[in-house]
């Protein structure tokens, strides 16, 4: 009872961080029919193909890790890793973090296959797009520096003198404290806090060097280019079909992306406050009006989330559907 409660408590504080991003993204609209008309402004086509632009980053990603379960001896049906895919998407959407755990148990129930070996493979996976993010990061950065330090500026920092001193003396401390940690690293690594946040360093860069043993790494690098690539244009092609952002670069476009993306790791349901409150600040930055940087990250979200609500339903009927297929198979087997 007690765990049942702690969970509602979590779920309804991570809502309500939602709701208050939400409310600081509404400040600007004075006139919410200019918001609604932004919206409207939106092109169908574009949202149409945004959508199936989501879905196939979906059906790419069900498709690499297949590559990744190669190795280890398991071969599960292609349509129920892409289902289960979708489905961890889907309860993303409704409880953060919860999606890979959900796709692991739903991947166990239809092929059989153990949920660790699952959760192992998940996390390589992570590690590698979890260093394509940085560097996509940073090619946003510093191809739109000046949009940055704007963006930056967006946020208030103690002392009113800018975000650039307060950058450097960051870059500059972890430049230190990276340099000493290296030093002492022996030392530091009997400190359990200390030896699991090596023990995760280390294990990014085996993540990364396991790529190279792959029996397919380039089909696996493939489907992650084009996984991100699908993530950049699924934003882009609605920035298309928006009259008033029709001057927009795509490096502009990319940093938004970035922007949103990281929006989306507070843990609100879906990311909704935390994802338009990102985007608008970064279209501010580019010198939109807050009322169109909100707009458009409506619709972008809007478009995801059903996108994501409806291949994670259909994708959760289909492995229900094969897990019950699956039941009579196993009671027949003789004893």
């Amino acid at each position: 009872m007690n765990a049942s409660v702690g969970k509602v408590l979590k779920y309804v504080l991570m809502l309500g961080i939602g709701v208050l991003l939400m409310a600081l993204a509404m400040r600007a609209v004075d006139d919410p029919q200019a918001l609604w008309d932004d919206m409207r402004s939106a092109s169908w086509k574009c949202i149409a193909a945004s959508f199936v632009m989501g879905y196939l980053a979906i059906v790419s990603r069900g498709m690499r890790w297949l590559i990744l379960l190669e190795p280890l001896g398991h071969a599960p049906k292609m349509g129920n890793s892409i289902h289960a895919v979708a489905f961890s998407y889907f309860s993303n959407a409704f409880v953060p973090r919860s999606g890979e755990l959900a796709r692991c148990g739903a991947l166990n129930q239809t092929d059989g296959i153990p949920v660790d070996e699952l959760f192992g493979t998940v996390i390589s996976e992570r590690v590698v797009d979890f260093a394509l993010l940085f560097l996509l990061t940073g090619i946003a950065l510093l191809s739109n520096m000046d949009t940055f330090l704007a963006f930056s500026a967006s946020f208030s920092l103690p002392g009113g003198t800018g975000p650039l001193p307060w950058i450097a003396g960051f870059a500059v401390l972890t430049a230190i404290g990276a340099a000493v940690a290296w030093s002492q690293r022996k030392a530091l690594a009997k400190v359990p806090f200390v030896a699991k946040v090596f023990g995760f360093i280390s294990g990014i860069g085996r993540g990364l060097v396991s790529v190279r043993h792959m029996r397919r790494k380039w089909a696996f690098l493939g489907h992650t280019a084009f996984i991100w690539s699908m993530y950049f244009l699924m934003t882009y092609v609605i920035f298309f079909g928006i009259d008033a952002l029709e001057g927009i670069t795509a490096a502009q476009a990319l940093f938004v992306m970035m922007a949103g993306g990281f929006g989306m790791v507070l843990p609100s349901p879906g990311g909704i406050g935390s994802y338009q409150l990102a985007v608008q600040y970064a279209l501010v930055a580019m010198g939109y009006s807050e009322v169109l940087g909100l707009a458009t990250a409506n619709v972008v979200w809007a478009t995801q989330t059903a996108m994501i609500i409806t291949t994670g339903g259909v994708g959760y009927l289909f492995l229900m559907a094969a897990g019950l297929r699956k039941q009579p198979q196993a009671t027949d087997k003789p004893a």
